[in-house]
């Protein structure tokens, strides 16, 4: 959250909301999650970290950040841990007090159900407990837009100046893959490329059997795994050498990337456009053929 900041609204991965909160002008940061699915880790964290650091480097900095957890999941794991681990890399121990650990969809949950679930991840040092000894806040976004109102009013009245720890050392010349962030997601990139590489080996013994019975349709089955592991493989490399960049380079690529995506969906807005102008042609086009059998229709009587 940036108050008091003039700053070009202009953005793809990250959306940007200017708001009065107060009387007092701020502006939202809306960034992505790295429990998207739709979207490469590498992607997530090259996108938030050009973002950060191209104000940081304007001296513009947040006021505080609001972590959102749905209370309806029954479970933290899996992809709700490695974003959670990622985000305290990111912000580092010193950002955590200035973080509001807020949780949403409490209208789908009972209280009691509710509150159990936010005294687990309370408790809990690897959920948020060890945030919370760190200066995180927890709060509850369950009232709509006065709770939203609340948890903002909460973060400004601190009056803080957050810089976070992914900043610092970007600034201070480090790649993105020699950052905190960027070495936890080396590591599961690393465990990822040990796992396909033992699925493969797994995979050429069941090849060899398959070609040992002649069973051609096994045959087919594991040569189609394969290829795929072996492309997950080849991508995974590239994340990890699009994660050796400096800040100049990383701004370099990101603008590249930007003018691609800008230029894309321009493409793809005209060709919408294109689709309902055909569409709209089409359709006037069937009127007036109706309009004029009517007339013949007419002229014959």
């Amino acid at each position: 959250m940036m108050p008091l900041a003039d700053m070009p609204l202009v953005t793809v991965d990250v959306g940007i909301h200017e708001a009065r909160i107060g009387g007092q002008r701020c502006f939202l940061i809306d960034t992505p999650g790295f429990d998207d699915t739709n979207r490469r880790d590498t992607d997530i964290l090259r996108a938030i970290a050009d973002w950060l650091n191209r104000y940081y480097q304007n001296k513009i900095h947040l006021a505080g950040i609001v972590y959102l957890h749905r209370i309806i999941d029954t479970r933290v794991g899996g992809t709700s841990l490695k974003n959670l681990r990622m985000f305290k890399k990111l912000c580092g121990p010193e950002g955590l007090s200035s973080v509001v650990l807020a949780t949403t969809m409490w209208s789908m949950v009972t209280a009691a159900e509710g509150e159990r679930r936010e005294n687990e991840l309370i408790a809990k040092k690897e959920f948020w407990g060890e945030m919370i000894t760190q200066g995180s806040v927890v709060m509850r976004q369950d009232q709509g837009e006065a709770s939203a109102i609340k948890i903002i009013q909460h973060i400004l009245g601190q009056r803080r100046r957050m810089v976070l720890k992914v900043q610092q050392e970007v600034a201070k010349g480090k790649t993105l893959d020699e950052t905190d962030a960027g070495r936890e997601l080396e590591a599961e990139l690393e465990a990822m490329k040990r796992q396909h590489e033992n699925e493969l080996r797994e995979l050429r013994e069941e090849m060899k059997e398959a070609l040992v019975a002649a069973d051609k349709r096994s045959q087919a089955e594991i040569a189609a795994i394969r290829a795929d592991l072996q492309k997950r493989i080849e991508q995974e490399n590239v994340d990890r050498e699009r994660m050796r960049v400096t800040n100049i380079e990383l701004q370099k690529q990101r603008d590249e990337e930007l003018r691609a995506m800008r230029q894309e969906h321009y493409e793809q807005q005209l060709q919408h456009q294109k689709v309902l102008a055909d569409a709209n042609a089409s359709r006037r086009l069937k009127e007036l053929e109706a309009q004029h059998k009517v007339e013949l229709l007419e002229v014959s009587y």
